[in-house]
């Protein structure tokens, strides 16, 4: 063997360690080296594999194995090397012979899930096993081992086996009806499961509370005498938790053992839980397998048990409950059939003693008044009684007990009939009637006291539920059936409701009807009817469309009761004592069309001088409504309406002093009224009568806690209605008083007052308020976002600030805005709004606020603040263009309009435009209708407003003003979120003519101005610069521009140039005429004297001759334009500043002294200095860097830093930079002068013989010149290249077999860098398509340079290459 044991045994593994340190010499294995090839392969597969193995070796199959095996092997573990026999003795004589039977045939062998007992744990245990058995050969072929591959299925195979028993259990679930028949399905299914549960038991509570034994697997164990006790029972029901046993066999002695040898020595007790949680209903003892350590996972499949079983009780509990229940309901019924039907005969009677003297009276009667009280009794008589009909019907019916007599009927013509006793209430209704009732081929077997009540329920309820259009009635017939078809075109029945219409005293909640009254059996009782007739009834309805109820009846009579069905027809016509309480009563719905009821919602006139309280009176019952109006009308003025809704106009229109009204209303009813009325402060304190049907306690507590100030059940007595009305209408007058007062004290307020509640909504305002915006008491209440609200599209602005103010007033306790708001018809109002939070007596959250139009004040303030903010804006600005430009951008900004213009006429021609916006306008880039508009600006008078009326023209408003070169028009035109107003137009009026002064003002200080300017170019420097300068001057007093700082370029006689830079004390005229007088003397001296040392020596004597010259500080230079020297001396100048080509700073701080006529005999110094090539000299007085609070050198190191970073650009370009850059926000605040110098960089000439090998000197020089010039170092690299090819081109193409010279320039001059190559010959220039000639140098010329010209002639070729260096 080779590689030792690390190689036979590889890995980490504790069995690969173990068997590294195995003596195998001293067992029959051997030493590893004598291994058979297959032993030591299969060991190898072992140790490195995951999966449990094991490998059975020799004739006594010895035991090797890997970690994954060790779980398996248990407690059996070390087993190496061991004989099988003495490792699995338990389990030797199923696993042997399939060992020995591999051994022998060299065939392998397999098997699953393979019930093994075994003893691995310190007990018994049934596992299940799935493995494979492969024989192993020795080299010479001979069969010396197994090799197995094992798993342990223990898990697997016995949760199955317990989810299978836990689905039987709830396959149980809900089939058994008793609690006993529960148990017993329990207690079978757990006798199946005997190897995981060998014994079950269910103890429930009895009707006493204790636990008794209802079921089990097996016979109770009883306790043993000397044990500890029996099952825990008591304390599990107690606490309702589980609990463990675990010494079963001390307490009990054996139990079933399930099939296994052993008894089960644990046990669980658990609690069976009621339904939903309720408390526990029982305790369940379940046993535990022996052969199974009582684990988590064993218990969690006992409490699901004892949930199944629980779950299986439950079921059955709440079966008998519901049977129980349902006895019950049946049992109620029965006694309600039986009391509706006896109530009903007792009704019977007294109707009787009632409706038949009544009738006599009728008859006897001569007095009208009475005659019309009597009709009253005997209508609604006839309504009680139809009443009871129904009942006894519908008692007789449920009971079975309806005696029909079926006889022959002619189907249509009684239907038409019948549906002609309605015309007259139909008619009256305003309804279309339409009866269509064809005979029918042959009679129809019928009741006809049915039939009648089937017909006029329908058709009642056609006129209850229709307000337009018509009632039909059809009679046909249609596949072999009578059809009768009762149509309307009311308002239909939402689909939701069509499935309970034919329930009993189902009536559909708040809909629209002639009547709130019914009793809910009407349509059940009809399909009643229709049903004991053998036939159907269907409805189909739409809502606001109608609704068509269909009745089909079968023809003959096979399909009826024989015993009930007579051959012939033994009465004809229609029962009054059945149709008249039908018909009586949908009359009754109907407006009489007399105004003395109050049905058209009037209140009658109290006859003059007379103040009698109101009362409005809403029931939707014209009996009940009539009757009210002639109790109260002789105390009271009475106003009557059939409905809540009419009442609550009513009330709104003109609110009473008592609302008497039925609870039971169509559409509102009486508690949604009362709930209207409080909801609306207008209405909030009417007292209110509630008249109801409903008795009881609930029913008045009900009304009472709505809002109602007294609740009257019906019947009722007069004397009981009048004395409450009494009391009521005298309390609510001492009760209202206060609130009449306070109304009154709040109508008479001058300011707005309002009231909203804690949503916002406005509830109350009083008419100043209605007055200040347009929206009064008529509209509240107003609910936000309110009316009066700016438009959020059109003025976001507004409309944000109050919004934002709006959230405030729910939040805080008080506080005051001033607030942009709309009027009704459109306009703006500025309002001061002052409010205070409050709680009224239901602790509600209200608003209480006053609001005040302070549109004038605002206007005046904005204009007065306006026309100062604009005054002092225009003083600060400089000539008439920037006046006008300050005025446009004002304008703009006080509007925010979307632009402003100004147009200026002069001598006739096209008027100049000025805008505020960021480009130059000019007249005809303008729309023709806006330059239209502003055009007719000047037929105005000067300050007179004009707009724009044109339908499509420009929005906005402008006017004129005199313009000191012509006439000037302003025209603004505003953003359309902000229009303007007639405010607005006032406004920029006044604006503008504050602007017209500015102008006048602006042109007279423009002509100062001119004079100055002339004055201080006098004594300001040349009007031409030598090459090479620039300056820049700023004064510190606008708008004249004179000061006291001043600069001069002085050229002198020997080619030099003076320069001076001086700062005389003061500012404007007086400074500048100092300035004057030293400017001139120090020129006169340079060129006497062309030396700063006694140029400035000299001065300083003139100037202690000059008034206000002291303390003058100048720099005085003399400068050599060919080798860039410069010698100078400073008289307390700030120090110039030089940068170089490369960027390097240098201050000349050297040659400096004190400033003029200090009275000092110092003497003056001088030095020099030197400008390279392409640097940059600053010279600039102490305005431009000196700044409040901050010392002098950090605005000289800003200076400095500028001057460096532009040092490249253009000389102008720099100068403007450095005013730009370091000009404060405010502006200078001091005279500022400027001087710029750069030195020329020198041209670079040079002439080369042309020969290749001059190239590199050629290149090198002018790459010296490049740098010395400060070039970037990628553009030298390009004109090198560049000129490389053209020099190149030069030699090549040009000299063919000869030699001449080559010429080459280079000139840097404002800010473009310009090379020429010259020579005598003619270039070949290269065809577009160029396949001859092999170069591209033209082509690369033109790439690296910005521009490339070549010009050819007879004498030679020049080739310009120019490149742009800033």
């Amino acid at each position: 063997m080779s590689g030792g044991p690390d190689a036979l045994f590889p890995g980490a593994s504790r069995m690969a360690a173990r068997m590294r340190n195995f003596a195998w010499g001293d067992s029959p294995f051997g030493a590893p080296e004598t291994w058979p090839a297959a032993l030591r392969t299969a060991v190898r597969i072992c140790l490195t594999s995951r999966f449990p193995m094991i490998i059975w070796w020799g004739e006594e199959l010895r035991f090797l194995y890997n970690d994954a095996y060790l779980p398996l092997l248990g407690t059996k573990h070390p087993a190496l090397g061991k004989p099988g026999e003495r490792v699995w003795t338990e389990i030797w004589h199923i696993i042997g012979p399939m060992l020995d039977g591999v051994m022998s045939t060299g065939e392998a062998t397999w098997s699953e899930d393979l019930l093994l007992p075994m003893n691995r744990h310190g007990y018994w245990e049934e596992t299940y096993w799935t493995y494979s058995y492969s024989p192993l050969h020795d080299d010479d072929g001979t069969v010396r081992g197994v090799f197995t591959a094992v798993s342990e299925t223990t898990e697997r195979v016995i949760g199955e086996r317990r989810l299978a028993r836990l689905r039987e259990l709830g396959a149980h679930a809900g089939t058994a009806k008793t609690v006993p028949e529960a148990c017993a399905l329990v207690a079978e299914v757990l006798r199946g499961a005997a190897e995981d549960v060998p014994y079950a038991a269910i103890h429930l509570c009895g009707e006493n509370g204790e636990l008794e034994l209802v079921a089990a697997t097996g016979p109770a164990p009883r306790p043993r005498p000397d044990g500890p006790g029996g099952w825990p029972l008591a304390e599990v029901l107690g606490d309702g938790e589980p609990r463990l046993v675990t010494d079963v066999a001390e307490r009990f002695g054996d139990l079933p053992a399930g099939g296994w040898t052993a008894p089960p020595g644990e046990a669980a007790v658990l609690p069976l839980q009621g339904e939903t949680g309720a408390d526990t209903v029982g305790v369940m003892v379940l046993a535990a397998s022996s052969r199974r350590a009582l684990d988590e996972s064993y218990r969690t499949f006992l409490g699901l048990v004892a949930q199944q079983s629980a779950a299986l009780i439950n079921s059955a509990v709440a079966y008998q409950e519901q049977q129980r229940r349902a006895e019950e309901l049946v049992a109620l019924d029965e006694a309600k059939t039986r009391f509706f039907a006896n109530i009903s005969h007792e009704f019977r009677t007294p109707l009787t003693l009632i409706l038949g003297p009544v009738g006599e009276l009728r008859e006897r009667l001569a007095d009208e008044s009475l005659r019309e009280e009597v009709e009253v009794i005997h209508r609604n008589g006839l309504r009680l009684g139809k009443l009871v009909n129904n009942l006894l019907d519908f008692s007789r019916i449920e009971a079975g007990r309806m005696q029909a007599r079926y006889e022959p009927v002619d189907l249509a013509g009684f239907t038409a009939e019948l549906a002609s006793l309605f015309r007259a209430a139909v008619e009256k209704a305003g309804l279309g009637f339409e009866v269509d009732c064809r005979p029918l081929s042959g009679p129809v077997f019928a009741d006809r006291g049915m039939w009648e009540k089937v017909v006029l329920n329908l058709l009642s309820n056609a006129v209850k539920y229709t307000f337009d259009g018509d009632i039909r009635v059809v009679v046909g017939e249609a596949d072999g059936e009578a059809v009768v078809t009762i149509a309307d075109t009311g308002i239909g029945i939402a689909a939701n409701e069509l499935p309970r219409l034919f329930e009993r005293f189902h009536r559909i909640p708040s809909v629209r009807a002639r009547s709130n009254e019914g009793s809910g059996i009407g349509l059940a009782l009809v399909r009643e009817l229709v049903h004991l007739h053998g036939g159907t009834i269907t409805a189909e309805s739409t809502p606001g469309a109608g609704t068509v109820f269909t009745v089909r009846l079968p023809f003959g009579s096979a399909h009826l009761p024989a015993q009930q069905v007579v051959s012939t027809a033994t009465a004809d016509g229609v029962t009054a004592e059945t149709a008249d309480p039908f018909v009586q009563e949908a009359l009754r719905w109907l407006p009489d069309g007399t105004a003395e009821t109050g049905e058209n919602g009037e209140a009658a006139a109290p006859h003059p001088g007379e103040r009698r309280p109101h009362v409005l009176v809403a029931d939707d019952n014209a009996d009940m409504r009539d009757y009210l109006v002639r109790l109260l009308r002789p105390r009271y003025r009475v106003q009557a309406v059939a409905d809540g809704k009419a009442a609550l106009a009513a009330a709104l229109r003109e609110p009473p002093d008592l609302l008497v009204s039925d609870v039971m209303m169509p559409g509102l009813d009486g508690l949604g009224l009362l709930s209207a009325l409080r909801a609306d402060s207008r209405t909030a304190g009417v007292p209110m009568l509630l008249l109801s049907a409903r008795a009881g306690q609930e029913a008045a507590i009900e009304g009472l806690a709505a809002g109602a100030d007294d609740y009257l059940v019906k019947p009722f007595s007069a004397r009981e209605l009048l004395a409450r009305v009494r009391s009521t209408v005298e309390l609510a007058r001492v009760r209202t008083q206060h609130t009449r007062w306070r109304a009154a004290l709040i109508d008479s307020l001058q300011e707005g007052f309002f009231v909203s509640d804690a949503d916002g909504a406005v509830v109350e305002v009083n008419a100043a308020f209605g007055d200040l915006l347009g929206f009064g008491p008529e509209g509240v209440p107003y609910e936000p976002e309110h009316p009066w609200w700016p438009d959020p599209q059109q003025d976001p602005a507004a409309y944000a600030e109050v919004r934002g103010s709006f959230a405030l007033t729910r939040t805080e306790p008080s506080g005051s805005f001033v607030l942009p708001l709309r009027h009704r018809d459109g306009h703006r109002v500025w309002a001061a709004l002052n409010f205070n939070a409050v709680y009224d007596d239901q602790a509600r959250r209200r608003v209480v606020g006053t609001i005040r139009d302070v549109t004038a004040e605002r206007y005046t303030v904005q204009r007065e603040s306006a026309l100062s903010e604009l005054s002092q804006r225009l003083a600060r600005a400089a000539g008439e263009p920037d006046v006008v430009q300050q005025a446009l951008e004002f304008l703009r900004d006080l509007w925010g309009a979307r632009r402003v213009l100004a147009a200026t006429w002069r001598d006739g021609k096209a008027p100049d435009v000025v805008s505020t916006e960021n480009r130059a306008t000019y007249w005809h880039e303008l729309p023709e209708p806006l330059r239209r508009t502003i055009a007719d600006l000047r037929a105005l008078p000067p300050l007179h407003a004009g707009n724009s009326f044109e339908p499509k023209g420009n929005p906005g408003a402008g006017t004129t003003v005199d313009h000191p070169d012509g006439q000037l028009a302003i025209w603004v035109e505003p953003d359309p979120a902000r229009p303007l107003g007639a405010q607005d137009e006032t406004l920029l009026v006044l604006l503008c003519g504050t602007l017209a002064q500015a102008l006048r003002r602006a042109h007279v200080a423009d002509q100062q101005r001119a004079v100055a300017l002339a004055l201080q170019r006098s004594v300001l420097g040349p009007a031409q610069l030598p090459p090479g300068f620039a300056v820049r001057y700023e004064p510190a007093t606008p708008p004249l521009e004179v000061g006291g700082d001043w600069y001069d370029v002085v050229p002198l006689p020997d080619g030099r140039t003076g320069i001076v830079v001086g700062d005389c004390v003061g500012r404007g005229l007086p400074a500048a005429a100092v300035m004057g007088q030293l400017r001139s003397a120090c020129r006169a001296l340079l060129l006497e004297a062309g030396s700063p040392r006694h140029t400035l020596t000299a001065l300083d004597r003139f100037a202690d001759q000059v008034p206000g010259a002291a303390c003058t500080t100048v720099f005085c230079g003399v400068l050599d334009p060919e080798t860039g020297t410069l010698t100078y001396s400073s008289g307390g100048h700030p120090p110039g500043i030089l940068v170089d080509a490369a960027g390097a700073v240098r201050c000349l701080e050297q040659g400096n002294g004190v400033p003029l006529a200090v009275g000092t005999d110092v003497a003056r110094q001088e030095t020099k200095v030197v400008v390279p090539s392409g640097g940059v000299l600053l010279l600039y007085t102490d305005g431009l860097v000196e700044r409040r609070r901050q010392p002098l050198d950090v605005g000289i190191d800003r200076a400095a830093e500028v001057a460096r970073e532009g040092r490249a650009e253009d000389l102008e370009d720099l100068a403007s930079r450095l005013m730009r850059s370091l000009q404060p926000d405010a502006g200078y605040d001091d005279d500022v002068a400027l001087l710029l110098y750069r030195r020329s960089i020198p041209d670079f000439a040079g002439t080369w013989h042309a020969d290749p090998e001059n190239l590199a000197p050629m290149r090198g020089a002018l790459r010296e010149w490049c740098l010395g010039a400060g070039l970037d170092r990628h553009l030298a690299q390009d004109v090198l290249v560049a000129v490389g090819e053209a020099v190149t081109n030069s030699i090549e193409h040009a000299y063919p077999g000869r030699t001449a010279d080559v010429g080459l320039t280079a000139r840097l001059s404002e800010g473009r860098l310009t090379v020429v190559v010259t020579d005598t010959g003619r270039w070949r220039i290269p065809p577009p398509d160029n396949h001859v000639l092999r170069g591209r140098g033209l082509d690369m010329m033109r790439a690296l340079a910005q521009e490339v010209v070549v010009d050819t002639s007879d004498t030679g070729t020049i080739v310009t290459l120019q490149w742009r260096t800033r």
